[in-house]
């Protein structure tokens, strides 16, 4: 085969692909035609049917046209001419609105946007039309009404509409979404509802299958809730109240006794329904009922047997176990209980430490003790020395002691002429006391290091103390788990063709939803992306790009929703000096709660030095955070960290500022660092605290404030490299800059203060933060 024979064959195919496209559109457009035109024949009376409207409104985008068209037929074929022209000209309006907001596809593609274009269209009409018959109040609360259910009815639409046009839709469908199908269908049911063949009612045949479907596969509460639904809807729509019982009450029956089979859920809606037929009519209208629920049960028991499976995938939804909330709360009681094992050992050490320091702390008086029974003891002027002149030959003792601690080296010229002019054993003496001196000092260092690392230890325990209390706190969280909905993600995204093996959908107490999906490899970016423009529409919630994390044999996809907020930031740096390390340290990231982060960190002098002390704070700061810690447990576990790296001193300044991006909450925390300034509305506002840097004390005591930010509004943070004569010029900068090149003005106003400056003998560091909407 040739080359121009398979590019014929390739062109030949496309064609193919496009003219079934065109036939699919085509069909599409005829189904949504039918439907704007049967939805408008339902309603509640011939002056109130929004749901041709709802239905138009709701329809996807390239099928608004077709779907209005139907909606005004149906108006016209039903409806007065006045009431018919309101309709038409409610979704005309409605459709111009809706062909106005395509070029927003955020706003267009959201659930509630129908919602509010219908409620409003409805609204507006009605209320005209009411005004020029008189305005009376029943007619403006029958305009609400309307609206309501309109509004409520494209909802429903809506919701259905992402079912279907979405892979691997009916497949885990979640309680909703069930319940807005079977809404749907009933609706569609009563435009139906006026035809009959001899007193049999093809929508009554429709209603009883599905009740009977749902009753089998829901139970009791399946049965109950279809059975109301579409009983209060077909006992209002044709004006025959006994349907709301008969249905509702059936419904509950056959739900109750389908755990005994088809055959039982059958015959007791058979039964019931006969019953409230006889108390409702008399014995006269049985027949009919009966035939309905005859040929409705044929069809009931020819779908359960056929399409089983398929049918409970559809109708039975996932259910959310509770063992979730036992492991969670054993989680977090083991969590607990190691906290308080940890701040028991740290209590514990403490206690040893003390007892140590007290025991076997070396006295100096122990050395003239010993080297009056080792020198003194066997000498033959001891009664002289030590019981005639006991007084003075103490006090020579202690002048020797001083000498010695001040570094002295004794021996026979070193020591007072007074001292060795009566001393026989003074060479000896001095002997010993150096030795033994020298052990004692030895002794001290082993001992001070010895209760420096007990300490240490001590206050490593309260740092794992604090952490697993942290750690707590974050799970302890109010997070719901909707596992209706990550049943529904992994179907579609195995329709997709990804092979998702788990799907986590949490919730957290700002109603935020994130999903983690595990995927086997190996996968297709593409099928990702295609996956990822699905779960916006499924959950009707605007994601990020998911995070992606590789692990040997599959991966984790991480979707996180959409902030209101994001942070434009920019830093610059100079060195002190000639130096070619800066002292100050910096990071900006965000955590997995949504919240951005800024910190910097100002190491001790200048130099590669304080460089690897900032860094290291800097470094173990974020990855804390980053797995879930909270600040304080964070900060005290630098400062520990900094403390114990090395018997040197070695401290470092911290300014972090934590921005919520949902919400705008800010929050300063300060140790040691200079002042912030921050402009909020065009004001600029200084803030300071007055607080210790990390790395001198045992115990950290930060400077924290709050606040609440806005789009527009801007963060300057500095080192102590930018002096308080500086700040002057920084303010005015800052007065001027709005939002704009961000980088751009934190280079411009870092290179004018260095430049001012005489003596460029520290480090400094400007970052900038700017809150922008999303």
């Amino acid at each position: 085969m040739n080359t121009r024979t398979i590019e014929k064959e390739n062109i030949t195919q496309g064609k193919d692909e496009m003219y079934a496209g065109d036939k699919v559109r085509l069909v599409e457009q005829l189904v949504f035609f039918a439907l704007g035109f049967l939805y408008s024949l339902a309603g509640f009376g011939k002056g109130f049917s929004p749901f041709g409207i709802s239905l138009a409104c709701s329809s996807p985008r390239y099928c608004l046209v077709s779907s209005t068209a139907g909606a005004v037929v149906g108006y016209f074929l039903l409806l007065d001419s006045v009431t018919a022209l309101r309709y038409t000209a409610t979704v005309l309006a409605m459709a111009v609105i809706m062909m106005a907001l395509r070029p927003f596809k955020d706003i267009i593609n959201r659930t509630i946007t129908p919602v509010v274009v219908v409620f409003t269209c409805l609204l507006v009409t009605g209320l005209a039309v009411a005004v020029a018959d008189g305005f009376s109040l029943p007619d403006i609360l029958l305009c609400f009404s309307e609206g309501i259910v309109g509004g409520a009815a494209s909802y429903v639409f809506a919701r259905c509409r992402n079912v279907f046009y979405t892979q691997g839709g009916l497949t885990c469908l979640t309680s909703k979404d069930a319940t807005c199908i079977v809404i749907c269908i009933t609706l569609l049911l009563l435009s139906l509802g006026g035809i009959n063949v001899k007193g049999v009612y093809p929508a009554h045949l429709v209603a009883t299958t599905m009740i009977l479907l749902c009753s089998f596969y829901g139970k009791e509460s399946g049965g109950a809730i279809v059975g109301i639904c579409i009983g209060v809807t077909l006992a209002l729509g044709e004006g025959n109240i006994y349907l709301m019982g008969m249905y509702a009450f059936g419904g509950l029956l056959s739900g109750v006794f389908s755990r005994f089979g088809r055959v039982s859920c059958l015959i007791s809606f058979f039964l019931s329904g006969i019953a409230i037929t006889m108390i409702s009519f008399g014995a006269g209208n049985v027949v009919p009922v009966i035939l309905e629920t005859i040929v409705s049960g044929i069809i009931f028991i020819i779908l359960t047997v056929r399409l089983g499976s398929r049918l409970e995938a559809i109708l039975v939804p996932t259910v959310t176990s509770p063992i979730i909330d036992s492991i969670k709360s054993d989680i977090v009681s083991r969590l607990k209980r190691a906290s308080m094992f940890s701040a028991e050992i740290c209590g514990n050490v403490t206690a040893v430490n003390d007892v140590l320091d007290k025991s076997e702390q070396t006295d100096c008086k122990k050395i003239l003790r010993k080297t009056k029974e080792q020198i003194c003891g066997s000498c033959g002027l001891f009664d002289v020395c030590w019981n005639e002149s006991e007084e003075v030959t103490s006090r020579h003792f202690e002048t020797l002691m001083h000498m010695k601690k001040q570094g002295v080296y004794l021996e026979y010229k070193t020591v007072p002429q007074a001292f060795s002019g009566i001393c026989i054993r003074t060479e000896n003496i001095c002997s010993n006391l150096n030795k033994m001196y020298s052990e004692y000092k030895i002794r001290e260092r082993a001992e001070n290091r010895i209760r420096e690392i007990h300490s240490l230890a001590a206050g490593q325990f309260m740092n794992v103390s604090s952490l697993l209390e942290s750690l707590c706190e974050d799970i302890g969280r109010d997070v719901r788990f909707d596992m209706d909905v990550a049943a529904r993600l992994r179907s579609s995204a195995v329709n997709c063709g990804l092979d998702a093996t788990e799907c986590c959908c949490a919730i957290n107490e700002m109603e935020k939803m994130s999903v983690e999906m595990r995927v086997k490899k190996p996968y297709d970016r593409a099928l990702v992306a295609n996956l990822s423009s699905q779960i916006d529409v499924l959950t009707d919630r605007s994601f990020n790009l998911p995070e992606i994390e590789e692990y040997n044999d599959c991966v984790k996809l991480i979707y996180k929703e959409k902030t209101q907020y994001r942070v434009l930031s920019s830093c610059t740096q100079f060195n002190s000096g000639e130096e070619r390390f800066s002292g100050d340290s910096y990071t900006t990231f965000t955590d997995n709660n949504g919240c951005f982060y800024a910190l910097i960190c100002d190491g001790m002098g200048t130099g590669a030095k304080a460089a690897i002390s900032s860094s290291l704070a800097v470094s173990l700061f974020e990855k804390l955070i980053k797995a879930g810690f909270g600040i304080n447990a964070s900060v005290n576990t630098v400062n520990t960290s900094l403390i114990s790296k090395s018997g040197d001193e070695c401290s470092v300044t911290l300014d972090l500022v934590v921005i919520d991006l949902y919400t705008g909450h800010c929050e300063f925390y300060k140790c040691g660092a200079t002042d912030t300034l921050v402009k909020k509305k065009g004001k600029i506002v200084t803030i300071g605290f007055d607080s210790l840097p990390l790395g001198i004390l045992s115990n950290t005591d930060m400077g924290t404030g709050s606040g609440v930010l806005d789009s527009g509004d801007i963060i300057v943070m500095c080192t102590d490299g930018v002096r308080e004569e500086d700040y002057y010029e920084l303010r005015q900068a800052l007065k001027v800059f709005t939002e704009g090149d961000v980088r751009k003005f934190t280079n411009e106003i870092s290179t004018i203060i260095r430049k001012k400056q005489p003596e460029k003998n520290d480090d400094m560091t400007v970052m900038t933060l700017v809150l922008t909407k999303n």
